[in-house]
């Protein structure tokens, strides 16, 4: 691993039904890439990914 690190100022949640799809259509701010990592579907809606 590189060692890098990420901080985030304030914790952010998304809403997802049952089959793992948002329940809104945009996401106003970056994620991180190990969410994106698990989540493709919520990664496509970002507008960043860090």
């Amino acid at each position: 691993k590189a060692g890098g690190r990420c901080f985030a100022a304030d914790n952010a949640g998304v809403i997802v039904n049952p089959k793992g799809e948002m329940k809104g259509s945009a996401i106003t701010g970056p994620i991180g890439k190990e969410c994106a990592d698990l989540w493709p579907r919520i990664a496509s809606a970002a507008n960043a990914i860090v």
